[in-house]
């Protein structure tokens, strides 16, 4: 069987300037709507869109008529709608729980908009990592869409296959061109952000971003020169239905770990948790406060859930806590650090992170007053337990590291105090100076232990030359790390949440941040654990399910 198919993904991000509202509305009626009235105008033309469940929520309350034209394309069967979060988060930075939260309010946002997602999974900057498939699966996906340059950072390919097969799903490899397999040729006409695709520039250029009726034209002309060419526009998933009708068996995918599209470029999620590209962005400390705000959103959840258990009106309190949960996931969008982070969006996540713990101390405090819970309390979110705080004077005893630290750039004072037998805490004060700062940590294996994203309550161990590339950035949500058997990192995600760098040529393992503007300094706090299921629950106790004192 031959096929000729024409592909096309459209990725657009209501939070591209996040925080930036007038970019908002231009990208919906500039940048989608003349895109959407393109294909409503073509009938035969197909392709996937992706949105986030925010923009839609934006659409919904802005301009209802264009989740009205969305749904009509839907209906029609021209637009498989591909939408898997509802903030535009880097949720591989994140425990699984916030990823699952969003997923939640997404699909009460595309219940409200009358509006079914499809069966595609597709993220912001294509973030995507080993545990996914498994994410997947719970959900209803069965189908990934991978940047072709991400696979290939991981594994050398000279020649990609229509599909492939991972642990349980398809996956289709996108980067704009033609491609043959066989008799099997399609064409990604796009495969990449949406906004520019009509207006010919980012909504960054505020006073440019406008629709031109040339690239309308053009892209009207190119569509329809490839359908005489023989190729049919199809969705995604009426490619891979094609594929397995026509007997194609799918290739199995190599090895991958957690990355993005534009793997060379970004490194991995290094670009968005190390790398600081303007004199006012805060990779490391808007990623830290985060995990500041998570903890108080998670103590708000648990005292909500064990006030459902006592005869209380709790109305308010879920109300606000709808409000906190959405207010963190926007703080964890991807665009407050990264590429080119404007002044505003490196303010929004401080922002929305400032407003979560606003809500849920007010969620808190109400509950209290309700409840009768004098004093301080301790909310373990992990068990559910709530109980009165007690006073706890821990006597630390100063030893020196048990590991050998090579300290990169600037001043550092540091402390190492020893816990247990085999626990250890290390504090940090780091003032940056030069490219290059932080710590390194030699690489004595040909393998590391760490716990993926989406996966925080297991350990995996990975061998580094079952990869192609010459360094690994992982972002470790739940802050884990082990360099080998008996030694294991923790680092606290409230003070230094970074990705970490591990260099395969030069034999090193980095917590590190280059760039660094002048006059910052770093509070940085990790453990060294030489037990794996102490390290492990440590890890989880610390960054996926804290316990939280109010």
């Amino acid at each position: 069987m031959s096929l000729k198919a024409l592909l096309a993904l459209y990725h657009f991000n209501i939070q591209f300037v996040a925080g930036d509202e007038a970019t908002y509305h231009l990208n919906v009626t500039e940048g989608l709507e003349p895109l959407l009235d393109l294909y409503l105008r073509n009938p035969e033309w197909k392709a996937d869109l992706e949105l986030q469940g925010h923009y839609l929520e934006f659409c919904e309350k802005e301009y209802p008529d264009i989740i009205d034209k969305i749904r009509k394309l839907c209906e029609r069967g021209q637009i498989e709608l591909i939408s898997v979060h509802y903030s535009d988060q880097i949720y591989i930075a994140y425990p699984k729980l916030d990823f699952e939260l969003s997923q939640k309010v997404n699909e009460e946002i595309l219940s409200k908009c009358n509006l079914k997602r499809s069966n595609v999974f597709f993220a912001q900057e294509n973030f995507f990592g080993p545990m996914v498939p498994e994410f997947m699966k719970k959900y209803g996906y069965d189908i990934a869409l991978l940047a072709r340059s991400y696979y290939e950072y991981f594994q050398r390919v000279e020649n990609i296959a229509p599909y492939y097969e991972y642990d349980g799903i398809y996956v289709v490899l996108g980067a704009e061109g033609k491609y043959k397999y066989g008799d099997i040729e399609w064409n990604w006409i796009r495969y990449g952000d949406g906004e520019p695709v009509v207006t010919g520039v980012s909504p960054y250029k505020l006073f440019e971003y406008r629709a031109r009726g040339d690239l309308i034209e053009e892209l009207e002309r190119r569509i329809k020169s490839y359908e005489r060419d023989g190729y049919k526009p199809m969705t995604v998933g009426e490619f891979v239905k094609s594929l397995k009708e026509s007997g194609i068996v799918p290739e199995k995918l190599g090895p991958i770990l957690e990355g993005a599209w534009e793997m060379k470029r970004c490194r991995g999620v290094y670009q968005w948790m190390g790398y600081y590209y303007n004199p006012y962005e805060m990779d490391v400390e808007i990623r830290s406060l985060t995990y500041t705000s998570r903890k108080y959103v998670l103590a708000a959840m648990t005292l909500v859930k064990w006030a459902e258990k006592r005869d209380v009106d709790l109305a308010m309190e879920r109300e606000l806590l709808n409000k906190a949960i959405k207010r963190q996931l926007l703080a964890e969008v991807s665009d407050s650090t990264g590429w080119r982070p404007t002044f505003v969006e490196v303010g929004y996540t401080i922002n929305e992170s400032h407003m979560a713990i606003y809500y849920s101390l007010r969620i808190i405090e109400s509950i209290k007053r309700k409840c009768n819970l004098k004093g301080k309390v301790l909310i373990d979110t992990w068990s559910g337990d709530v109980k009165p705080a007690e006073e706890t004077k821990v006597k630390r005893k100063e030893v020196t590291l048990p590991l050998n630290i090579e300290w990169v750039g600037g001043e550092v004072e540091h402390h190492c105090y020893i816990l247990s037998d085999d626990e250890y805490l290390i504090q940090v004060k780091i003032r940056p100076r030069g490219k290059v700062s932080g710590m390194k940590i030699p690489l004595a294996k040909d393998y590391i232990f760490y716990s993926p994203s989406l996966a925080d309550d297991r350990i995996e161990r990975i061998y580094l030359n079952d990869y192609a590339c010459d360094k690994i950035y992982l972002p470790l949500p739940n802050g884990l790390l082990g360099i080998e058997e008996k030694t294991f990192i923790v680092k606290n995600n409230e003070k230094m949440h970074l990705a970490v760098t591990i260099d395969k040529n030069n034999k090193y393992i980095g917590f590190l941040v280059e760039n660094v503007p002048p006059h910052r300094t770093f509070d940085w706090e990790f453990y060294i654990i030489k037990d794996e299921k102490k390290a492990l629950r440590r890890a989880i106790e610390l960054n996926v399910y804290p316990k939280v004192i109010v």
